[in-house]
């Protein structure tokens, strides 16, 4: 499964994994490009990513909540390149047998995510200049 994606992120491939019959919960996370980073309007981000290593970082938390929650369906997908405002940048969805579950599960995925995979993020403003640049994996503005 690849996690990375330059192309628009479908909420419907997700709804259209087969539900099993041992899940009795569903959650999922979008993460939807605002039109404001800090204090300044913006047309877009850009995001950027170290490919092989957030691929397999990413790889790696999804084996490990598997590991630790009992879960049947794990989808998760983050885009690179331009994202405009309103646009999703990142779906994460979990099934399992119960609701506790999947939003711990969920929960955790887009923390380590967002803490540690190398993927950046530039917000670009209306006039295409930048409004604020970020080091996603690390968690700081630069």
């Amino acid at each position: 499964m690849a996690f990375l994606t330059h192309d628009p992120i479908s909420v419907t491939e997700w709804h259209d994994i087969t539900v099993d019959q041992r899940n009795g919960a569903s959650v999922e996370f979008l993460g939807i490009v605002r039109g404001h980073e800090g204090n300044r309007a913006i047309v877009y981000l850009e995001y950027e990513a170290y490919e092989p290593m957030a691929e397999r970082l990413i790889a790696q938390f999804v084996k490990e909540a598997k590991t630790r929650w009992p879960l049947h369906q794990v989808y998760a997908r983050h885009r690179l390149g331009r994202v405009d405002v309103g646009e999703i940048a990142v779906l994460i969805g979990v099934q399992a047998p119960h609701r506790d579950q999947v939003f711990e599960a969920c929960r955790f995925l887009i923390d380590a995510i967002k803490r540690d995979a190398p993927i950046w993020k530039i917000a670009y403003d209306a006039t295409g200049e930048v409004a604020q640049e970020y080091h996603v994996y690390e968690g700081r503005n630069h």
